[in-house]
């Protein structure tokens, strides 16, 4: 069995000095991480993985989920390796999918922090294998979606068999 959990990061500064690439989260974006990162911890088992884009606000996102997954059970969680991921920064569905393909078979749940529409687009495909009890429409900032794959390796990932929106 694997997990792929998928966050888009939190809101944004609409600016920054640098260009997008360095625009920071704002005060709405890091209140969603932590409620997020909060919301993660109670469904979810913490992640083996983290693959991030290396953007300011997806790799500021990861950290606070870092930290709540810690704070849940420091024993096991310290251990969570980030991978800042260049390939991510708006990534496509396409890239999205290498970037996972690329992950080992030994990691059975992996969390990746990015950005829409590549996000919401590869969601958008699993949400509709899975009857929910409303619309998804898209991950918001700091949205998340979690999907359980029966397979034994990333490549054969195909229609879910249980999906989690937020």
């Amino acid at each position: 069995m694997k997990r792929l959990t998928l966050v888009r990061h939190g809101h944004a500064e609409a600016r920054a000095e640098g260009g997008d690439f360095f625009r920071e989260l704002s005060p709405q974006g890091r209140a969603e991480a932590a409620r997020t990162a909060m919301a993660l911890r109670t469904h979810l088992p913490p992640p083996e993985l983290m693959k991030v884009s290396e953007a300011l606000r997806t790799r500021e996102t990861a950290r606070w989920l870092h930290e709540h997954f810690r704070s849940a059970d420091s024993d096991t969680t310290a251990e969570i390796p980030l991978d800042t991921t260049p390939r991510l920064y708006h990534a496509s569905v396409s890239t999205l999918l290498d970037v996972i393909y690329d992950t080992p078979t030994t990691i059975q749940h992996l969390l990746i922090v990015g950005h829409n529409p590549g996000l919401s687009e590869l969601a958008q495909r699993w949400v509709q294998h899975i009857p929910l009890d409303h619309e998804f429409g898209g991950l918001p900032t700091a949205g998340w979606c979690s999907a359980t794959f029966d397979a034994e390796d990333w490549r054969a990932i195909s229609s879910p068999i249980d999906v989690m929106v937020s």
